[in-house]
């Protein structure tokens, strides 16, 4: 191998060493930024304000002593509805401080798909009673007292 051909292979290397440490420096700066991320967020009449932080974590609910006039339904429905839309803004926040350095690739889609999904109301269904098995002679099952 000729010192050209070596001094070119150690270029590569170097240059090699040189983008992994930056981008371990980007995702350390990325990281303690996705720590201190914070969204607040008040009701339309403010009576409700949350702060909520990464991955949707509820921190901090404050109520004033309007929000005590309101029903239990009617606060459980405005803090309900304001935690969703301060984990929308965290969840906001968390993918533009995610884009330098992941944005355009398969990840930010996944990041992005998974953020949607959580903010999608949850589908319950109703249990089902589990009705009784008739056997096919129309006869009770041994034990019931079906009467």
């Amino acid at each position: 191998m000729s010192s050209a051909e070596l001094g070119a292979g150690q270029q590569r290397l170097d240059d090699y060493l040189r983008r992994v440490t930056e981008i371990q420096q980007r995702a350390e700066e990325t990281q303690a930024q996705l720590k201190a991320l914070r969204a607040d967020v008040s009701s339309p009449d403010r009576s409700v304000t949350v702060t909520m932080a990464p991955g949707g974590r509820l921190e901090k609910l404050s109520l004033t002593p309007s929000a005590m006039r309101m029903s239990h339904d009617q606060l459980a429905a405005m803090i309900t509805e304001t935690v969703s839309r301060g984990q929308a803004a965290v969840a906001q926040q968390m993918e533009a401080t995610m884009q330098p350095l992941i944005g355009g690739t398969s990840a930010m889609d996944f990041l992005r798909d998974q953020v949607t999904a959580a903010q999608q109301p949850e589908e319950t269904e109703e249990p089902q009673q589990q009705r009784p098995r008739q056997r096919p002679d129309g006869d009770e099952p041994f034990g019931t007292i079906y009467r």
